[in-house]
């Protein structure tokens, strides 16, 4: 479990008295068609769902662009770049692309490969010398190039307080800083997302190419692309620059110390021509940017027989979509997300389309944006309806017991009538079945009202046994993905261990201050050793620890952030990158 824990957002009582009572939107424009303009339509109708979108988020600014072939055939601005201002949002609006900068450190990566510079199967510390980690799980040579494009490296996912801030760690700083810690992973065990590993590859892209990151993605990349006003500068700045929102205010938007990870500043229509590029298989306004036979190796499957992955797809950086479109017109895709600021980019190469969505608003996701865009245009280019995924369990589903999850620590047991109800540190749920043998949650407002929710409505659950571990299986936008890992409580936990038991001040805590950990507190309950936390924001988080000595312990579950190992150091707790004293007078 990251130790940044994002909960399901609480519902004021304001907001479901609003539902209750019902509210007003313009109706959904009525389907026609153009012999001028074959997306006609497709423009009205996304024109009605973006402005629903904006009103529902309280999203300030977001642009948009539709690419068919090597043409934009759609692009707009909603909302504002620059609320004090009243500069509206364009085209050419820059934003925080966030993590759609690892398709550049990756694609990097590849020109180096395709100039005989790196081989990605090879140990990927003959490219970063200083590269060191600790391993359960024998040589770190397993740890490549191919298997941190694949988020497969083993490596951990996130590193402390040093990501985002006025002053965050340099990129090339994090090689030093994690010598004394351990892969979560064996390599090639199970997708982990890891901002940290794409960080470090960046730094051997440096390392290799013999100049700074920065200067070679601009020069290999951002250059034939006609990416004139692209940046990887740590912060988001110029005339072109959109400003940062949350709940209709501006905040502060930090410093991106991860370049290579996330640090990528851009507008839709630059952006856009990267979609370009890959609808013409490496070709840019007659300028070859990658071979086709590198794109053709990006875009494969890596991870086809890593049973702990279920439908998510990877190639080299790319995400692979094959439910959104069918198996016929695969979509390639990544999303970014930054403090406050997000966007995402999804191509179909087979279909020559691609969409660009990005906004200015904290805690709002553009993935629904960019997915609905590019099925209506699907749909308007080929005349039919995009195929509709359905997920069919043969099997009942077990949910009692306690989990390690997404959320943290879960405790489900079962109701009377079948259901059952899942308590966490930071709310309840009821799990009910549906005629597909499946599962829907229901958030409880206050612990005893169910309160629908979009992002739960979205998910559906079931229980599976994968690998040894029973586990709850999500469903989502037509995927599977491990969403918790039932875990069983230590047969013993050590006098060594219950000494550690008690209240802890952060010694280097977020420079953002939202996510500032505020109270921090190890316990033993119910025979489960965990850490507590909460934030300024008001979000509790909660870990669930798997002692394995008398001075390290592991963060249970599966997944980004799991299996990574809290260690005792000359009398201070080390996690993650954080770092926790004892309060004097503690026991």
């Amino acid at each position: 479990m990251k130790l940044k824990c994002k909960t399901i957002k609480r519902i004021p009582l304001i907001a479901s008295v609003a539902f209750l009572v019902g509210c007003t939107t313009e109706p959904e424009p009525k389907a026609f068609t153009s012999e001028v303009d074959p997306y006609a339509y497709v423009k009205s109708y996304m024109q009605w769902y973006i402005k629903n979108k904006m009103d529902d988020n309280e999203i300030m600014g977001l642009s948009i662009a539709l690419v068919d072939d090597q043409k934009i055939v759609w692009s707009e601005g909603f909302g504002y770049a620059d609320k004090a201002k009243g500069i509206k949002a364009t085209p050419q609006t820059k934003y925080c692309a966030g993590s759609i900068t690892k398709l550049f450190t990756d694609m990097g990566t590849m020109k180096l490969a395709e100039e005989g510079k790196i081989n990605i199967d090879k140990p990927f510390k003959k490219y970063l010398p200083a590269f060191s980690i600790k391993s359960r799980f024998g040589s770190t040579d397993a740890i490549t190039p191919r298997n941190i494009m694949t988020h497969h490296s083993g490596l951990p996912g996130d590193w402390g307080s040093t990501e985002f801030g006025i002053n965050p760690l340099p990129y090339t700083e994090y090689v030093n800083a994690i010598k004394d810690e351990y892969v979560a992973y064996a390599p090639n065990t199970i997708l982990s997302y890891s901002n940290l590993a794409l960080t470090l590859l960046g730094h051997a892209v440096e390392n290799v190419s013999g100049m700074k990151y920065s200067q070679y993605i601009e020069k290999s990349l951002f250059s034939p692309l006609e990416m004139k006003h692209a940046d990887l500068e740590m912060k988001l700045e110029g005339d072109l620059a959109s400003k940062s929102y949350k709940e209709g205010k501006e905040v502060v938007e930090y410093a991106d110390g991860l370049v290579p990870a996330g640090a990528l500043h851009v507008s839709v229509e630059e952006l856009s021509h990267l979609v370009m590029m890959i609808n013409a298989n490496g070709v840019y306004n007659h300028h070859r940017v990658l071979k086709a036979s590198t794109l053709k190796k990006m875009f494969t499957v890596q991870n086809k027989n890593i049973a702990l992955d279920l439908d998510t797809e990877i190639g080299l950086g790319y995400f692979i979509d094959k439910n959104i479109l069918g198996t016929q017109d695969v979509a390639y895709h990544h999303g970014g997300n930054t403090v406050a600021q997000n966007a995402y980019f999804i191509v179909s190469p087979n279909s020559k389309l691609g969409v660009v969505v990005m906004a200015n608003t904290a805690g709002i996701d553009a993935t629904d944006i960019a997915r609905e865009l590019l099925k209506k245009a699907w749909e308007a280019k080929m005349d039919k309806k995009a195929p509709k995924q359905e997920l069919v369990i043969n099997h009942d589903s077990d949910f009692e017991g306690t989990y390690a999850t997404v959320l943290g620590k879960v405790e489900i047991v079962k109701s009377g009538d079948g259901s059952y109800e899942a308590k966490t540190d930071d709310g309840s749920f009821t799990l009910n079945k549906t005629k597909e043998n499946i599962y829907k949650a229901k958030y409880k407002l206050l612990g005893f009202v169910p309160i629908g929710n979009d992002d739960l409505d979205k998910v559906s659950l079931y229980t599976d046994e994968i690998e040894g571990h029973h586990v709850i299986v999500a469903y989502m936008n037509g995927g599977r993905f491990i969403g918790g890992v039932k875990v069983e409580k230590p047969a013993k936990i050590s006098e060594d261990w219950k000494s550690y038991v008690g209240q802890y001040r952060v010694l280097n805590n977020y420079q953002v201050k939202e996510w500032q950990i505020k109270d921090v507190e190890f316990v033993i309950e119910n025979g489960y050793p965990l850490v507590k936390m909460k934030f300024q924001s008001g979000d509790i988080g909660t870990a669930i620890l798997k002692p394995i000595s008398d001075t390290e312990v592991l963060i249970e579950g599966l997944g980004r952030s799991m299996q990574e190992t809290v260690y005792l150091k000359d009398g201070i707790i080390h996690a993650q990158g954080f770092r926790f004293e004892k309060i004097a007078g503690e026991k």
